[in-house]
């Protein structure tokens, strides 16, 4: 979802790609979707200074209250794991990630980066939202903007409480019509 991400996938997606993006790379609301997709490779593509990470941090270690969607869908997952820090949550992420892509998938290729954003060229960050589908391509004007993506609306249910929380609006929906 994140807007220093999107540059970055438009350089790696070719017409056959299929791309489910959500907040915190979130492997377990796509989960149904990729038992279908079946895919023969995955790339999974979490990355450093994550605002959903930082959710799921201070929700676990302070006790901030979060939405049910949210903690369900994201936040539980991580409750009785251990982490110190953010970096350790992250390093976590990666690894749960792979799991759960592991066991939906098994055959699958699976190839892995936590992406630290301090390496890349940051764009002017925007503050809007994207919904896609997962087969849609990005344009230009989309650099620096958020980008949700998926098979299906219901997946994405808690990335679109996240985005409003960051105060994200949303300006693009191609599941409106659906």
């Amino acid at each position: 979802m994140d807007y220093r991400l999107t540059e970055e996938i438009m350089k790696k997606m070719d017409q056959n790609t299929i791309v489910l993006r959500n907040a915190g790379a979130n492997v377990n609301e796509f989960k149904d979707i990729l038992k279908s997709l079946n895919p023969d490779e995955v790339v999974y593509l979490p990355h450093t200074d994550c605002a959903a990470m930082k959710l799921v941090l201070s929700s676990v270690k302070q006790g901030e209250q979060v939405t049910p969607k949210i903690e369900s869908s994201l936040v539980s997952q991580f409750r009785g794991r251990q982490f110190n820090d953010l970096k350790e949550l992250e390093e976590l992420n990666l690894k749960l990630g792979l799991e759960t892509i592991k066991q939906v998938v098994p055959k699958a290729k699976v190839i892995s980066e936590l992406i630290d954003v301090n390496k890349l060229k940051w764009p002017e960050r925007k503050p809007v939202v994207y919904l896609l589908k997962s087969t849609s391509k990005y344009t230009n004007e989309m650099i620096g903007g958020y980008v949700i993506q998926s098979m299906n609306k219901t997946s994405i249910e808690a990335d679109l409480e996240i985005a409003s929380k960051l105060n994200l609006k949303v300006v693009k929906d191609e599941f409106s019509n659906a």
